[in-house]
Parts: C-alpha cells; sequence; structure tokens
C-alpha cells in the first residue's frame, strides 16, 4: 500500500530567517523546553495537510509562506506552500525548502470542495484512496474520504492526545461515531463501504430492515455453530494440509496393516505347526506307552522261560533216571525215551527264548527310535515355542505403533470434518452477508450495525498489537486493552480510555495510534504511512512502587519501542529519549536559548538588519 513520508517544515518570510525543521525518514524526536515551538510545529504540519485552524505565536508574525515537504509512494518530492490564513496550497513537484517565488505545478484549495481540486483529493489520489467511500450516518448515506479523516489519526496533536473524546474519532456527535467506525473498517480490512443508490422510502426500509435483523439472527446462530473463527481461505489452506497429513498417515498405516497381517498370518502358520507336532508327540508318547508295556511283557516272558529252565535243572527234568515225564525207570524205558523228551523240552525253552530275546531286542530297537523321535519333536517344539513368542513381540510392537496411528487417524479425520462443517458455515454465511449487503446498499439498515462490521479476528489481531504496545512500555495495570468499534474508544484494565486520568489518556491514545500504524503497515492496508505524536508523555506519572524494586520507566521504554517502527515516526516531547535510542533517531532540542532556542530562530536586531 502506498504511503506518505514527510521530509521538511519551513516559515520563510522575506527579510526573516527560515525557521526549518527536517525529519528523519524513520524516527525524528524533538524535545526542549516548554514555549519553544514544538506544539506550534505539530499544529502547522496539521494545517498544511488541510487543518482549518491556523497556527499563530507571535513569533510566526511576518513570515509569509509554509512549507512541508514530501516524498510521494513513488519517492518522488513535493512541496506544499501556503500562505498563513490562506485558502489556498500551492503544489511544487519539488523539494523546496527556502521562500518560492517559482510558478506552482498546481493550485489546489485547502478546503474539500466539490470539484476535487482540493488538497485532500490531490494526496489521496497519490495515495489510491480518492476512489473511496465511507459511510456518514446510520442512514446508509455515503461520501468520499476525505484526507481529514486519516490526518487526525496521524498527526495527534497536544490537546487532541488528551481529550476524552475518543482517539478514532476527529470531532463528536453519532454522525463522526459513524464516519470513524467506517474509516476504521477501511484502515483494518481495507474495504470502503458501496456508494449509496436511491435509498428506498420508510415503508420499504422498515420491511427490509426486518429482512436484515432476519439474517441476523440466522447469521449469529451460524456463527454460534462455528468451531473457530477462521476465514474460508484460512480453513481451506488448513484442509490441505490435513489431506497431505491424512495421505500420509494412511500410508503408514497401510504398512503397518500389510506388516500385521503377514506377521499374523505367520503366527498362525506357526500355530499349525505346533498342532502338527502335538499330534505327532501325542502318538509317539502313545506308542512309547504300548511297546513299554509289551517290553515288559517279553521280559516276564523271558524270566519264566529262564526260570523254567532253572527249574528243570534243579528238578532233574535234563538228567537220566526215572522219567519224570511218564514215571518209568530206566530199564523200562526205550532207548531213546528220557533223551528225547527231555531234549524236546529243552529246545522248547530254548527256541522260545530266541524268539523273545529276539522279539525284545526287535522292540527295543523300536522303541529307541521313538524315543528318538519324541526328542527331536520336543526340540522342534521348544524351537516354535520361541519362535511363537518373538512373533508375539513382533506382533505386540506393531500394534503398539497402529495404536497412535489409529487414533491420530480418526482425530485428523474429525477435524477434517469439521473444517468442512465450518466452511459449508461460511459459505452460508457469505450467502447471508451479500443478501444483506444487498438490502444495506440500498439503504435498509437496523437502527443498530452488527458487531461483525469488522470481523472479529481482526479486532482480535487488532487488539492483541494494542495490548502488546502497552506491554512494551511496562505500564502497570493495563491488561485487557482493547478497541471497541462501535464507542470507538479503546479500553484498559477494565476502564474506558474516558475514564483513565489525563496522563493515562495521553499514552493509551498513543499506543492506540502506533498500533494502528503498526497494523496497517504490516499488512499493507491503507494509512497515511506517517505519525506525529506531541507531547504523549507530559502529563502521565508513574504509580507508586515497591522501594525495593526497580520502577518501571516508561518514557525510556516508550521510545526504544519506535526503534523497530515499520514506518515514519515524529515524536514531540519535553523528556529527552535514552542514550541508546538518541544514537539512532535525529534529534532536535529546542533549549529555549542558544544556537536553537526555539523553531524560530532569533530575528536580527534592527541594527543589524539596517
Amino acid at each position: 500500500m502506498a504511503n506518505l513520508t514527510l521530509t521538511h517544515l519551513a516559515y520563510c518570510g522575506a527579510g526573516l530567517p527560515t525557521a526549518s525543521v527536517e525529519f528523519d525518514p524513520a524516527f525524528t524526536v524533538i524535545y526542549g523546553s516548554s514555549n519553544t515551538g514544538k506544539t506550534f510545529l505539530v499544529d502547522s504540519i496539521d494545517y498544511m495537510l488541510g487543518g482549518h485552524v491556523r497556527p499563530s505565536i507571535p513569533r510566526a508574525e511576518g513570515y509569509s509562506q509554509i512549507l512541508l515537504g514530501l516524498l510521494l509512494p513513488d519517492g518522488s518530492p513535493l512541496t506544499l506552500v501556503r500562505k498563513p490564513g490562506g485558502k489556498s496550497i500551492h503544489v511544487h513537484q519539488d523539494d523546496l525548502r527556502d521562500l518560492v517565488h517559482a510558478t506552482p505545478d498546481a493550485v489546489v484549495s485547502a478546503r474539500r470542495i466539490r470539484s476535487r481540486r482540493d488538497i485532500s483529493h490531490y494526496l489521496l489520489s497519490k495515495l489510491g484512496l480518492d476512489d473511496t467511500y465511507i459511510r456518514t450516518n446510520e442512514g446508509g448515506n455515503t461520501e468520499l474520504l476525505k484526507l481529514a479523516d486519516l490526518t487526525h489519526l496521524s498527526v495527534v496533536t497536544d490537546t487532541r492526545m488528551i481529550d476524552p473524546n475518543p482517539p478514532s474519532q476527529r470531532t463528536r456527535g453519532t454522525a463522526a461515531r459513524t464516519t470513524a467506525r467506517s474509516v476504521m473498517k477501511l484502515l483494518l480490512t481495507g474495504e470502503d463501504d458501496p456508494p449509496a443508490t436511491k435509498l428506498p422510502n420508510a415503508a420499504q426500509r422498515r420491511v427490509q430492515r426486518g429482512k436484515i435483523n432476519l439474517i441476523d439472527s440466522l447469521a449469529l446462530e451460524l456463527h454460534a455453530k462455528l468451531s473457530r473463527d477462521q476465514t474460508p481461505v484460512e480453513l481451506r489452506q488448513q484442509l490441505s494440509r490435513l489431506e497431505e497429513t491424512l495421505n500420509d498417515m494412511a500410508r503408514s498405516l497401510a504398512h503397518e496393516s500389510e506388516q500385521q497381517a503377514r506377521a499374523v498370518a505367520a503366527r498362525a502358520q506357526l500355530a499349525e505347526r505346533e498342532a502338527e507336532l502335538d499330534t505327532r508327540l501325542g502318538e509317539v508318547l502313545d506308542l512309547l506307552g504300548r511297546f513299554d508295556i509289551l517290553r515288559q511283557q517279553y521280559e516276564t516272558d523271558l524270566a519264566r522261560l529262564e526260570m523254567v529252565s532253572e527249574a528243570g535243572n534243579l528238578l532233574g527234568y535234563f538228567q537220566v533216571g526215572r522219567c519224570v515225564f511218564c514215571g518209568a525207570d530206566p530199564e523200562h524205558q526205550q532207548a531213546q525215551h528220557g533223551h528225547q523228551e527231555t531234549t524236546q523240552l529243552h529246545e522248547a525253552v530254548v527256541v522260545e527264548s530266541a524268539k523273545t530275546h529276539s522279539l525284545l531286542a526287535d522292540l527295543r530297537l523300536t522303541i529307541e527310535g521313538l524315543e528318538g523321535q519324541r526328542n527331536e519333536l520336543v526340540e522342534h517344539r521348544s524351537a516354535l515355542s520361541a519362535q511363537q513368542a518373538e512373533a508375539d513381540t513382533a506382533l505386540g510392537q506393531i500394534e503398539a505403533r497402529l495404536a497412535p496411528l489409529n487414533e491420530g487417524l480418526q482425530a485428523t479425520v474429525a477435524e477434517r470434518l469439521r473444517i468442512e462443517r465450518d466452511l459449508e458455515l461460511r459459505a452460508r454465511l457469505d450467502e447471508l452477508e451479500e443478501h444483506r449487503s444487498q438490502l444495506v446498499s440500498q439503504g435498509a439498515l437496523p437502527s443498530r450495525r452488527r458487531e461483525t462490521l469488522i470481523a472479529g479476528r481482526i479486532l482480535s489481531s487488532f487488539d492483541d498489537l494494542f495490548q502488546r504496545t502497552l506491554d512494551s512500555w511496562r505500564i502497570p495495570d493495563v491488561e485487557a486493552a482493547g478497541y471497541d468499534p462501535y464507542g470507538g474508544d479503546v479500553t484498559a484494565g477494565g476502564t474506558t480510555r474516558a475514564g483513565h486520568g489525563r496522563g493515562m489518556r495521553a499514552l493509551l491514545h498513543a499506543a492506540f495510534s502506533i498500533a494502528l500504524v503498526r497494523y496497517c503497515l504490516d499488512r499493507r492496508l491503507p494509512h497515511l504511512g506517517f505519525l506525529v505524536l506531541d507531547s504523549p508523555l507530559v502529563t502521565y506519572k508513574e504509580p507508586d512502587y515497591d522501594a525495593d524494586r526497580i520502577p518501571p520507566n516508561v518514557i525510556d521504554h516508550f521510545y526504544r519501542s519506535f526503534l523497530a517502527f515499520p514506518g515514519q515516526a515524529i515524536v514531540v516531547e519535553n523528556a529527552p529519549p535514552p542514550p541508546d535510542v538518541l544514537e539512532h533517531a535525529r534529534i532536535i532540542t529546542f533549549s529555549g536559548s542558544g544556537d536553537r532556542p526555539g523553531f524560530f530562530p532569533a530575528r536580527p536586531s534592527t541594527a543589524t538588519r539596517s
């Protein structure tokens, strides 16, 4: 946004020494004794920008020209020349510092005229604000913006600094309050009011007011449903970021889910293998049990056969004599009788024993093989249990990673739904506001405008900057500072500016003006670009403080806050700035005596002039 820069102010007259000051493009401090022309200098700047009140002090008598130097937004110089009390201003597209005799490039009226050949339209056209309309009353009438609507916000005289009148208003009265609200809306939003067309009659206005009241009620209900105070642009940007986040989370979730599916499948395979091993191990153990019983049977049979063999020997079954089978004496026995019987029994025992030993040997081999299988199955099962434990651990880790992902996904989806709902509500609000604007442009204004003349988020941002400005000066008891868009006043510490004393009123006015310049310039919104403050600190006295602590030095912190000021600042004060500010600002001292007694230099004596 285009801005102006003050370069110099000068009073010139034939035969008189030129009285002039040169302003730094960033920060100028003019301080010194009272009654040295400091306030006169500020009033002269206001006068040269179309002010109606001619500044007058005895030392200004005899000077015929007032020169105000400016730099236009494109950097080109401009000098405004006005005769004290004159109704016109000569415009020179040059940097002039002494009595001017050249023909001006333009002659414009110091006051607003319909032909637009006035200083107001001339300078506003350089700022791109010459076709800007502001509202002047609650009936909906509008008029072109005047330079005076902005200069009182950029040139704050000492009387206005302490005046209880709200800092946003140029004068008192209802019409001034409406105009001030419209100007503040222009500065804080960059939006002016559309020029008023033919207004409806009283009956039509009543009908349209009813429609507006209904629209306002619907808008308030929709506003209450909004989860946050965000613009559609901010909501769409946030929705875009959420979509990217959701895509990233979905990819991460898909990856982890795929890992989980593979881990679950692997765990299921381990469970199947475990079941197979348990089944086979059960079969082997069952066979071992059965074969152990058979082995015991074989060993019992062998024991019996051995007992038969030993009993036969003991009983003489296998010796020559009376036949133990038939009882015949040897002489009555056939030649091979005993031998055959004995041999057959012995052979039967031997054969049966050999057979049983053979079966037992085979059985033991089988048992040994089954025991080997059992041991191998037990080892496999132990290894499988370890694998299952590892698989369970891996699944637990995956589930631990999935839990926050699922929670985050649910929260993000919920946030996306909230934003989509807010966007829908904003679209409906825009439709209502458009319909309302059409009714308003036709002149159907309700008796009281809605507070949404300036959006709440914009007011909050400005209030925050206003509060931070006051906090940077270390002023006690100024919490909850803010701007009232209806009354036009500012509040601090729960009290309006008008309710404070002169010193605090001056500081609050200065903080409001500084915050306004910062807000507008940082956001490239309309503003003249410079700020002149006359005596913001003179009447302020610090409250009582604890003697054990260093008192807050408001003056020093006030001056230091301008070291990072985005525009041009000119401060006129009685108190000097601290040493660390002196080297970063243009310092002009009016001592009341010596080389620079004040704004006007000492006039030469009559003898010297002759």
